[in-house]
């Protein structure tokens, strides 16, 4: 565990800069909070537009990670330590977790104050706070599986098409929602209105968690099989 919890911090910590942009999305709602004539829709509209940024931010963290590694050789460094192909994965999924949690809990706080004070429901907050690291955290393992054979631009369009189509799907009603929980949960943030109830999605938040695993367990797979050491442009 302790290696997987060295390589989640790392991860963090080389990322701190695009993580330190995010955070500024979220002072922007703080400012906005303070002005007293902005009307509470418009407060709503854009903490929720804010709010899709991680999601995004999430697919190209995951789809960026092996391939800076592998730029750096500092994945040679680390796997030579006796440390497993799986637990640098899951160290990398931690990382993106952990860089997403990060800027929930600050948007958290901060709509929990804005939107709080304008008369939306606290606990829906952060019930849509966990909808989002959920979501974050299928898109980045989905990004990482892909980016174990592709650029991280192939990789961040394949994650697009890959999670699209289902959310599309569920869109003119297809039952897509079942295949990618992202399109529930994003929609719970999307949709949400002063009169939401405080209703938990726990079968999409469920189905995240398992296709997060499944994803995770496939990038393990693929990754076994690459040459770490050839180099990369």
């Amino acid at each position: 565990m302790k290696p997987i919890l060295l390589i989640a911090i790392n991860f963090v910590r080389e990322q701190r800069w695009p993580i330190f942009v995010l955070l500024l999305w979220v002072l922007l709602l703080a400012f906005l909070g303070l002005v007293a004539d902005v009307h509470r829709d418009d407060l709503l509209f854009i903490f929720k537009q804010i709010a899709v940024y991680v999601v995004v931010f999430s697919v190209f963290f995951g789809g960026s990670a092996i391939h800076n590694e592998r730029k750096s050789r500092r994945i040679l460094a680390v796997l030579s330590k006796a440390v497993g192909r799986q637990q640098y994965l899951s160290g990398l999924v931690l990382g993106v977790t952990i860089a997403c949690i990060m800027y929930c809990f600050a948007l958290g706080i901060t709509g929990s104050w804005t939107l709080g004070e304008a008369g939306f429901s606290v606990p829906q907050v952060w019930f849509l706070m966990l909808y989002l690291v959920a979501a974050s955290m299928l898109a980045g393992t989905v990004a990482l599986m892909f980016s174990t054979f592709l650029n991280p631009f192939f990789a961040a369009g394949a994650t697009v098409v890959f999670l699209g189509l289902p959310a599309l799907a569920a869109h003119v009603g297809a039952g897509g929602a079942y295949i990618s929980p992202i399109y529930s949960l994003g929609t719970a943030v999307s949709e949400s209105t002063f009169k939401s109830s405080n209703h938990v999605l726990w079968i999409p938040l469920g189905l995240a968690l398992m296709e997060t695993l499944v994803f995770w367990w496939l990038a393990a797979r693929i990754f076994s099989r690459v040459d770490i050491a050839v180099s990369v442009e």
